[in-house]
């Protein structure tokens, strides 16, 4: 969070109108490229995701994105299991959002979010591992033109699919309900991603790869009755996305993210046809009637 606030504060000429908001599964899953393609202008695009958020708390970030971001017609939010494990007792809130404006938006004196916010143990951890941290391409921060945390982790570098059995809970769902409703309310359009899960990690966990599918499902329709704006993509079990396309069970390489995020464009950019017909873009069903080969392009 201290890192994408640096870079919003950095580019006070930032003035998206493609936002990305969202946990670790948007912040190192989006090309910004692709998106800035579509997005009427350059530097219309921009990546606010961050790690570690929850359903609830995408929803308030979106929130103060969009507050200072007024300009914004479509909201791009990627999610996965993680995002649904605990909107009950995690904070809404992950930073104090009025200092947060300060410092990001409004230029206030840098030293004093420092003197504020002071913590000296971590400081000094920070400084030390700070330049290999923001190495491109490898680095736990790093920070690409567009705001997002490309990874492509050498085989080396590897730990498996790191996450094992996560909890599900119902209010994180209510929490993208209200996301949808904010974005209504707003005249903001919702792309909503469903991304693609480790083939291994969906073998070894069916019920709850079922279950995100489920609620994938859910909201599309509901959606669909409503007759609300909302884009729905389903990429949870695309079997374009192959084992060696991750570096986790959830997080994908560089190189398939830039697919990903193609695709994404393709359905944006049929998302007023999508609307006329009264349909919601949902993917699965494509990939349910094909055969189950590899759709990647050469």
């Amino acid at each position: 969070m201290d890192e994408k606030l640096r870079f919003i504060r950095e580019r006070p000429a930032l003035d998206p109108t493609i936002l990305a908001v969202g946990s670790s599964v948007t912040w190192r899953q989006v090309a910004g490229g692709a998106f800035d393609a579509v997005a009427g202008a350059a530097g219309g695009f921009l990546n606010g995701g961050t790690a570690l958020l929850q359903a609830h708390q995408t929803r308030t970030m979106a929130r103060f994105y969009l507050d200072h971001f007024p300009n914004v017609r479509t909201l791009l939010v990627l999610v996965s299991l993680p995002d649904f494990s605990d909107c009950t007792t995690q904070p809404e809130r992950l930073v104090a959002l009025e200092d947060a404006a300060r410092y990001a938006f409004n230029d206030w004196p840098a030293p004093y979010f420092y003197f504020r916010y002071v913590s000296p143990q971590r400081y000094l951890r920070t400084a030390m591992t700070l330049p290999e941290r923001r190495t491109p391409m490898t680095g736990d921060l790093y920070l690409d033109a567009y705001g997002s945390g490309p990874l492509q982790v050498p085989d080396t570098m590897k730990r498996g699919l790191r996450y094992g059995k996560i909890a599900r809970d119902p209010a994180c769902i209510a929490a993208l309900d209200g996301l949808i409703a904010d974005t209504e309310a707003r005249g903001v359009q919702l792309v909503l991603v469903f991304a693609p899960i480790h083939p291994d990690y969906q073998a070894r966990y069916p019920a709850e790869t079922a279950w995100l599918g489920g609620v994938a499902n859910q909201i599309a329709a509901a959606a669909k009755r409503s007759g609300k704006k909302t884009v729905v993509l389903d990429y949870i079990r695309d079997p374009s996305f192959e084992g060696q396309d991750f570096f986790d069970a959830f997080h994908l390489q560089w190189n398939a993210v830039k697919v990903l995020s193609e695709r994404i464009v393709e359905s944006m950019r049929a998302a007023p046809d999508v609307e006329r017909k009264g349909k919601i873009a949902n993917d699965a069903e494509r990939w349910a009637s094909t055969p189950q080969e590899s759709k990647r392009p050469n």
